[in-house]
């Protein structure tokens, strides 16, 4: 028998990983005239981006345990925004749920492009350790929030690597002379200091450019390398973890609110698998990327921890210029490295 509104959710208790939520049984929302619950979620990021997969499994998820009362329209690629417009569509309500890349929101957020500062976070294992650990509850979810969007979690989505087609990175000094294709003002920054010449650069250009030459490189997390297809044009990469990415599984605040109660329980809980799930998946694109580079001809380069901590040296003007951009960064800061 189908089972109606008000019989949902009778277990709620998120419990694991992988089988934590084939023990819930779905959603008691309480809503106006019985009508269903229709939402949006948009996404820049292309199918060749695990980022999609993992997202159509939460919204299979949703719409399983609440038995079809809660629909939610997919859309991918930039199919309705592309990346710079996403926010500010959520912000104003036009679309629901999104998954935005936290970095690139630092102009309007101030402090949200933390975990991109160099040399700050160690391994995957890291970043994910601090953002279970509470980082964005510091003060960032209430920046976001003041923009009208209510940040449910925080997923890490890699480490940004060099590569590029002239010379392996084995220190500082082999970024210098060369121009590098960045997506945050930080590492833009960075490359800055080491000698390079940086240029903002979507990856949707990156193969063309890297083609044609007009770039000798870039700094990306293997994801970019992997689902752009970098290694077809590239030749060298070089492991440096020097910065990470962090995607934010956001709601419009305004209709989070309107939500019943329990769909809004169900939403908080499962937006953190959600987030568990996308660790999974950069654990896992960590290894395959790596073997998938190796066999298609790529020299990697596995740097010590003598030579990061080189790197690292010289990035104090890095730290000093985002510092002066957001006040109470330190404690960002404080909070990562305590938990690397």
């Amino acid at each position: 028998m189908k089972k109606s509104r008000r019989e949902f959710l009778k277990k709620s208790t998120i419990v694991g990983s992988a089988a934590l939520f084939s023990s819930i049984t779905g959603v008691n929302i309480l809503h106006a005239k019985n009508k269903k619950i229709e939402l949006t979620f948009s996404t820049m990021f292309p199918s060749s981006y695990f980022w999609v997969p993992v997202s159509r499994r939460w919204v299979k998820y949703i719409e399983d345990e609440t038995n079809g009362e809660v629909k939610i329209n997919f859309f991918h690629s930039g199919q309705l925004f592309k990346a710079k417009a996403e926010l500010p569509a959520l912000e104003r309500g036009e679309i629901d749920i999104s998954i935005p890349n936290a970095n690139y929101q630092s102009g309007s957020i101030p402090g949200s492009d933390v975990g991109a500062l160099p040399f700050l976070i160690k391994n995957e294992e890291g970043a994910w350790k601090a953002i279970k650990a509470g980082l964005w509850n510091q003060g960032l979810n209430q920046k976001w929030l003041q923009k009208d969007i209510k940040v449910l979690a925080q997923a890490p989505a890699g480490l940004y690597q060099f590569g590029n087609l002239r010379h392996p990175v084995k220190s500082p000094e082999d970024v210098k002379g060369l121009i590098w294709a960045v997506s945050s003002k930080a590492h833009a920054k960075a490359v800055e200091i080491l000698g390079g010449s940086p240029t903002f650069m979507s990856s949707s250009r990156l193969y063309t450019a890297l083609q044609r030459k007009t770039i000798d490189g870039c700094l990306r997390p293997y994801l970019t390398y992997e689902g752009r297809k970098l290694y077809e044009v590239m030749k060298y990469l070089s492991i440096t973890n020097a910065g990470n990415y962090t995607i934010v599984f956001a709601m419009n605040d305004k209709r989070f609110k309107s939500l019943p109660s329990d769909v809004k329980n169900l939403f908080k809980k499962s937006a953190w698998q959600w987030a568990q799930w996308a660790e999974d998946e950069v654990m896992r694109t960590k290894k395959d990327s790596l073997a998938l580079f190796e066999q298609k001809g790529m020299k990697i380069e596995r740097l010590d921890a003598k030579v990061l901590e080189q790197f690292k040296s010289k990035m104090s003007p890095v730290y000093d210029w985002w510092l002066s951009k957001v006040p109470n960064g330190r404690k960002y800061i404080d909070f990562i490295e305590k938990r690397q």
